[in-house]
């Protein structure tokens, strides 16, 4: 399969998008067959994304080459203050409601997967598997379908008009994301803050099957993303020769 990926970075990357439709589109057929809403689905979906991305990373031998490494190996983590700051203090100033306590936990658990399971693919093996495209033009595909995916939020009765917003701001954030990525060598932090940002985001916007947003909430997505792609095309600015000779050193590090 490296080799596949090595000569076809590109179709391998197809295939995965398939793969990760796939399951949503046999989730909301499952649905519809057994009366439920797709709501109810979303954690097997999240389980079966996050085992999905494991089994590859394992496969492919690629856990340390996508980020997951020791704290020994991350540098400058200064890089994350702006998008914590971007993402997190915005959803905190329009005062969150914490869930009610038999939701919480599950809220929390619903989080740190979609976390692992997106920056894992986005930012993990994608970006690995188009590294022979150039950086730059690996962050920006990885961004592209990072923002495409988050169509599927209609799926489960998401207000149009946030829907656009979010894959607008999904699309430019995700710019900003990979550059962090290859300059902090690491993807644990993101993560984390991948987690924390949807956990105070749900809990803001009603949770997931909300489906009317206020205004106000989607134009913020959309001013913070520009900013953050903004900043992130500032960070792979120069860095393209540098992150190329990093990665043949993860991976040989593997």
């Amino acid at each position: 399969m490296a080799t596949f990926i090595a000569r076809r970075p590109l179709a391998f990357t197809v295939l995965l998008m398939l793969i990760l439709e796939g399951i949503v589109l046999a989730a909301l057929l499952a649905s519809r067959l057994l009366a439920v809403p797709i709501l109810v689905l979303d954690l097997p979906i999240l389980l079966l994304n996050a085992i999905f991305a494991m089994v590859l990373l394992t496969t492919l031998g690629w856990w340390r080459a996508a980020g997951f490494n020791a704290p020994s190996k991350w540098q400058n983590l200064h890089l994350m203050l702006l998008p914590i700051v971007l993402l997190v203090v915005p959803a905190l100033l329009v005062q969150p409601q914490l869930p009610a306590p038999g939701k919480f936990v599950a809220l929390i658990v619903v989080t740190l997967l979609i976390g692992f399971q997106e920056e894992a693919i986005f930012r993990g093996i994608l970006l690995r598997a188009l590294a022979p495209r150039g950086m730059k033009q690996a962050v920006l595909i990885s961004a592209f379908l990072f923002g495409i995916i988050h169509a599927n939020s209609l799926l489960v009765g998401r207000d149009v008009f946030f829907v656009i917003a979010q894959i607008i701001a999904s699309f430019l954030g995700a710019i900003a994301l990979g550059a962090i990525r290859l300059r902090i060598n690491t993807i644990w932090p993101l993560v984390l803050m991948h987690a924390f940002n949807d956990f105070l985001q749900f809990s803001a916007t009603g949770g997931m099957e909300a489906e009317q947003v206020p205004l106000y909430i989607p134009i913020l997505k959309i001013s913070i993303g520009v900013v953050m792609g903004v900043y992130g095309w500032y960070l792979l600015r120069g860095e393209d020769r540098q992150v190329r000779q990093r990665v043949p050193n993860e991976v040989a590090a593997v």
